[in-house]
């Protein structure tokens, strides 16, 4: 239950729980990564390989966090990676490609025309030397690999099974989770409400989760008729 929660220890509010800290806040780059479960989509396509790869799929889909998963996976393995995020407005990419294995960009529509042709200028050149390039994008860009002749492997993230969304779950508590601490867990049928509740977009199913977690009372596995309730208290309560 929610409501009228017990008072928690105002240093470690989360420790009653079972963790760290709320699961659900906002994470660096570098935990993104190493939280990162790569759909099975992907993992098809780097048991096969590939020359260049286009992530696409709606916002909240998972792209950053599969390319965050990506990059950390291929320096690794010893290669020479940049990884580069497009904010909104910026239209050009900054990273010099003329030195790398692979280049890693996210949200690639946001190129301009100049910058696109630049950016595939850049890999037709290299290709010879292995260089390739991994993308997201709410635009399907293959028509610009194709002009040029690059092979392109697409993964379209516009789909959230509960096959995927129960290991992306159960990381992200055990990345917080107190060592040997009984800690709050989601019960199957929490797992298939949220999917259902959210669709593709993991992004809001985050912040779902991350205003439950700031009011959950010490409980064992979280089930879909709490979490029900949950939403009607939180938009209740005007949460966003």
């Amino acid at each position: 239950m929610m409501a009228n929660p017990p008072a928690r220890n105002r240093y470690f509010p989360f420790h009653a729980l079972g963790f760290r800290c709320n699961p659900f806040r906002a994470l660096t780059d570098e935990e993104w990564a190493e939280v990162a479960v790569l759909p099975e989509a992907i993992a098809a396509v780097l048991a096969r390989g590939f020359v260049h790869l286009q992530i696409l799929g709606p916002m909240g889909s998972g792209k950053t966090t599969v390319l965050l998963g990506l990059t950390t996976r291929f320096r690794q393995e010893g290669g020479r990676v940049a990884y580069e995020y497009l904010p909104d407005r910026q239209h050009r990419f900054r990273t010099r490609v003329r030195d790398l294995d692979l280049f890693l960009l996210d949200e690639a529509q946001r190129l301009s025309l100049y910058q696109r042709a630049r950016l595939l200028s850049a890999a037709a050149k290299q290709s010879q030397e292995g260089v390739r390039l991994v993308v997201s994008s709410h635009e399907d860009l293959a028509p610009l690999f194709a002009r040029r002749a690059l092979p392109l492997a697409t993964v379209r993230l516009d789909a959230l099974t509960t096959a995927h969304l129960r290991p992306v779950l159960e990381q992200r508590l055990a990345y917080f989770a107190l060592d040997g601490a009984p800690r709050v867990t989601f019960a199957p049928d929490a797992v298939h409400y949220l999917q259902e509740t959210f669709g593709a977009d993991l992004r809001a199913a985050e912040h779902f989760l991350y205003e439950v977690f700031q009011r959950w009372e010490p409980t064992g596995a979280i089930t879909a008729a709490q979490l029900q309730e949950a939403s009607g208290l939180l938009i209740g309560g005007g949460a966003t």
